[in-house]
């Protein structure tokens, strides 16, 4: 408690120092007045006498006041402030080295900052909720199979019913729903069918209206609907009258109750809630849909507490039903842990990148730090004198750092506010192309990431300051002495060439993954797609289960009710003007194809990819029998699908000019066969208990359209005949003529809307812009990339130019005197231009091994390697010309001149 309370005291007299001087100063004169009274009093003085003798007695108020300062730990202050005031006038004196430092310590900031709050916000969840670490989730984890089992409604009623130390339980399932407002118009929307606890636990009010309630969730109430702020604005108009509105969900009339205020998406990034309506009585213990069970820890309850009376229940669950609950374990956690983005194997990779961008720091400090260092040997003669008059190595040192704390701090201030854009940018491209993030994502930087920054500038400046303070006051009196006989200065040792070497391979290591994405990106722009494709509109279709009341709900009745949608959807479109084709498929060209591996038979082939030793790595997609027709695609051998080749347990396929090129070395296909050795779809990967795959047959050979780009090997690829019975959402292209085809969209959504309100049309766009979103996505990345290649050379440049022209100077009388000598000016060149061409080689070999690891040589491009090649050239041009300038300045000197050089 002491050191508590000393530490108390120290920090009020750290923040509050003018009033401690007042009361100290006070306590002085009380203590004069009161022994010039007791002067006055017993030796009968005069009072001014008796102040003065008093005065004398005490001594000089200043030695006090410093004695003073000393005992309370104040005195590093003014030696401290003294050093950042110092530290400011070098940040002018030196704007050269204040540029090309702050700019490195602000770049170095800027990427850790950025990165730690983004996979801050991906790891550990911080809710924007009140109270919110009490908001918890519950879920039954099976130990025999390890994974969560979510068919929990029994458990869950008897939770709500049972538990003591969590209230307000609630429970939940996703959907995506049609809105339909009264215009007509259908949009697919995000739908949380939720408990009316939700918004008891998120403690969020509406901003019209009403929440859900209790009432709401019985089956027989109303069709009732709360939306969120933005489908208020951007359906309704942000209309004030909007409660009480009817609109439709799918094919059900729902009434508008309430609108939630801007932000609100619980439970993760939801727009519209409606009641959860299940009930256990409709499902057999352990049976029915998944849902996720989140509440509250009740009032002074604890996570243990709740933890241990879970598993109480548990084990009389599993006594009680053992059949179905033997290997369950209740547990509860943090919301925020059920809902993290990221787990297993991908977390500790994560994780593990605060550790690389640590060492980035570190690294991009040694850099400055050897900056500093240089501009410290040109102060040499300056320590050198303020060590002799007396000042120690340690405060020598501690300047330094004050200095480098001062550059740290300005370099800070800077790299957070680009952290703060970057990661604006970061949050905006990441909603852009994979839409809306969990409602506890923002775009702006937590208090634990500027205190990360406060610590990684503080490292920074003990880097980029002590380690040259070190190195220069290192035997300073004997160097200078040495220096004065003419023995040379301070030169750079062994740790400052590791540090070029490590700065070197780092910054080689980002142009070549710049160039490596860049080259990807281009190979998505030129994906060959032989047909007209901005005549095409496309749009992923998907249906409800839902079906009407007293409907037959089974697999095989949803299966034909799809199947009789998507033909009337198809026959409405063909009768609306300008449509002259309609077809559907699983993935349309231009889409991402997952990559399959497979065999073929023993017909001939050409010569697998050593990469993928598991098979030929291909694409495939189903598609409609009319698909090639449609997109006016020629079969080039052998024959198109028909009606007969639907049928579910169809064996043939077409396959494409790639796929003959590729697999079959250009032979003949048709008649040919293949079958998966690995399937990378919704089917998954094919498992050795089920036995070999099926064999296909091969019945036609159709032009590449754009299932990849023509670099990846996957762009070989085949298809298969839509089965009637394939359930997966599919994809529907319709062809416009005579206009723009994106001006279809809303007559899609109305058609789709006709047939089916519970018919979802989304992901609508031109087919020739189908990869657009991607590209936006990789090109933020290329952009990213090339910024941080950009600075980082220049940081490197600049580092390295500084460090060999200040090498290469300061042997300047070494090459005077022999030059008097009659040394060969070639080997004094040689001598020259040996070490630092040996560091940047010696650098360009680490980043070449450093690349290899992080990326396999065998993908990088051409051009990545093109570039690669290029930056070491560069590299080693701004070297030597770091080391041309001061060497002919340096041969240039006459012999007398040199010896005077000190």
């Amino acid at each position: 408690m002491r050191l508590v309370h000393a530490a108390r005291a120290r920090l009020r007299l750290l923040f509050a120092r003018r009033d401690a001087e007042s009361r100290m100063r006070e306590e002085f004169r009380f203590h004069l007045d009161m022994e010039a009274e007791r002067l006055v009093r017993e030796e009968g003085l005069t009072p001014p006498e008796a102040r003065r003798r008093a005065v004398i007695a005490f001594g000089l108020a200043a030695q006090h006041e410093d004695a003073m300062r000393d005992g309370r730990g104040l005195a590093w202050l003014g030696g401290l402030a003294l050093d950042l005031r110092l530290g400011g006038r070098m940040l002018v004196k030196y704007p050269g080295l204040t540029a090309v430092g702050g700019l490195a310590m602000a770049f170095a900031i800027w990427v850790a900052a950025g990165a730690f709050e983004f996979t801050g916000q991906v790891l550990f969840p911080r809710l924007p909720l009140p109270d919110a670490d009490r908001v918890v989730a519950l879920e039954r984890w099976d130990a025999a199979a390890g994974r969560a089992q979510p068919q929990a409604l029994h458990d869950f009623a008897a939770w709500r019913s049972d538990l003591r130390s969590v209230t307000e339980l609630g429970a939940y399932r996703l959907a995506q729903r049609n809105l339909i407002t009264a215009d007509g118009e259908s949009l697919p929307t995000e739908v949380a069918e939720i408990s009316a606890a939700a918004f008891r636990v998120a403690r969020a009010r509406p901003l019209l209206g009403r929440a859900l309630s209790e009432a709401d969730e019985r089956p027989d109430a109303p069709a009732v609907a709360v939306i969120g702020h933005d489908v208020w604005r951007a359906r309704f108009g942000a209309d004030s009258g909007v409660v009480g509105r009817e609109v439709r969900l799918g094919r059900t009339p729902t009434t508008v109750v309430g609108v939630m205020p801007e932000g609100f998406a619980f439970p993760v990034a939801q727009s519209l809630w409606v009641p959860l309506r299940l009930s256990p009585l409709d499902y057999p213990r352990g049976a029915g849909p998944a849902i996720t069970i989140f509440g509250r820890l009740a009032r002074g309850a604890t996570l243990d507490e709740a933890q241990a009376e879970l598993t109480t229940w548990g084990r009389r669950a599993a006594a009680d039903f053992p059949g179905t609950h033997r290997h369950l374990r209740p547990r509860v956690m943090p919301y925020a842990q059920s809902v993290a983005l990221v787990d297993g194997s991908a977390l500790l990779v994560t994780k593990s990148s605060y550790v690389f961008f640590v060492m980035l720091v570190v690294l991009i400090c040694g850099n400055v730090a050897l900056l500093m260092f240089a501009r410290a040997a040109t102060r040499e003669g300056e320590i050198a004198v303020r060590n002799s008059l007396g000042a120690t190595r340690r405060r020598i040192v501690a300047q330094l750092f004050a200095e480098a704390l001062v550059l740290g701090g300005v370099a800070a201030a800077v790299g957070l506010g680009a952290a703060g854009l970057g990661v604006r940018l970061l949050v905006r491209a990441f909603e852009a192309h994979s839409g809306r993030l969990p409602f506890w994502f923002h775009a702006g930087l937590s208090p634990w990431t500027v205190l990360y920054a406060v610590l990684l500038t503080v490292l920074g400046a003990a880097i980029a300051g002590v380690l040259p303070g070190l190195k220069v006051t290192r035997g300073l009196q004997a160097r200078l002495r040495q220096t004065a006989a003419g023995a040379g200065g301070l030169r750079f040792g062994g740790i400052w060439t590791a540090v070029i070497v490590a700065q070197i391979a780092v910054t080689l290591g980002f142009p070549v993954v710049a160039f490596s994405v860049y080259g990807g990106v281009r190979g998505a722009r030129t994906m060959v797609a032989d047909f007209p494709a901005a005549e095409f509109l496309s749009a992923r279709i998907a249906l409800d289960r839902e079906a009407s009341p007293g409907a037959d709900t089974s697999l095989a009745a949803f299966v034909a009710r799809r199947r009789a949608t998507a033909r009337e959807l198809e026959r409405r479109l063909h009768a609306e003007p300008g449509v002259v084709g309609v077809t559907f498929a699983e993935r349309l060209p231009r889409m991402h194809h997952l990559p399959h591996w497979i065999e073929v038979d023993s017909g001939g082939a050409a010569p697998q990819d050593p990469r993928f030793p598991g098979g030929y790595r291909t694409s495939s997609a189903a598609v409609d029998a009319d698909y090639f027709d449609v997109l006016g695609v020629p079969v080039r051998a052998g024959r198109a699908f028909h009606a007969g080749d639907l049928a579910p347990g169809s064996r043939v396929v077409i396959v494409n000019e790639s796929f003959v090129r590729l697999v079959l070395g250009g032979r003949n296909p048709i008649g040919r066969h293949l079958r998966y050795d690995w399937r990378n779809d919704e089917s998954g990967p094919l498992s050795e208990s089920a036995g070999p795959a099926p064999w296909y047959e091969i019945v036609g050979v159709v032009p590449d359209l754009g299932m990849s780009a023509a670099a990846d090997p996957k762009v070989a690829g085949f298809y298969h005949p839509l089965a009637a019975d394939v359930v997966v959402p599919l994809h529907v292209a319709v062809r416009v003529r005579g206009g723009d085809a994106a001006a279809f969209a809303p007559r899609l959504r109305a058609v789709a809307a006709a047939v089916d309100p519970t018919l979802r049309v989304d992901d609508v766009a031109r087919m020739d812009t189908l990869s657009d979103a991607g590209i936006a996505f990789s090109m933020f990345w290329v952009r990213l990339l090339g910024v941080v290649s950009a600075v980082a050379m220049l940081l490197s440049m600049a580092g390295i130019y500084a460090v060999m022209a200040f090498t290469v100077a300061r042997r300047t009388r070494e090459i005077g005197i022999r030059v008097a000598l009659g040394a060969s000016r070639r080997r004094l060149v040689a001598s020259v231009f040996a070490r630092p061409l040996a560091q940047v080689a010696l650098g360009v070999v680490a980043g070449g091994v450093l690349t290899v690891l992080l990326r396999d040589v065998e993908e990088a491009t051409p051009a990545a390697l093109a570039g690669a090649l290029a930056y070491s050239v560069f590299m080693l041009g701004v070297c030597l010309l770091a080391c041309i300038v001061p060497t002919r300045r340096a041969l240039r000197v006459e012999p007398t001149v040199a010896m005077r050089v000190d």
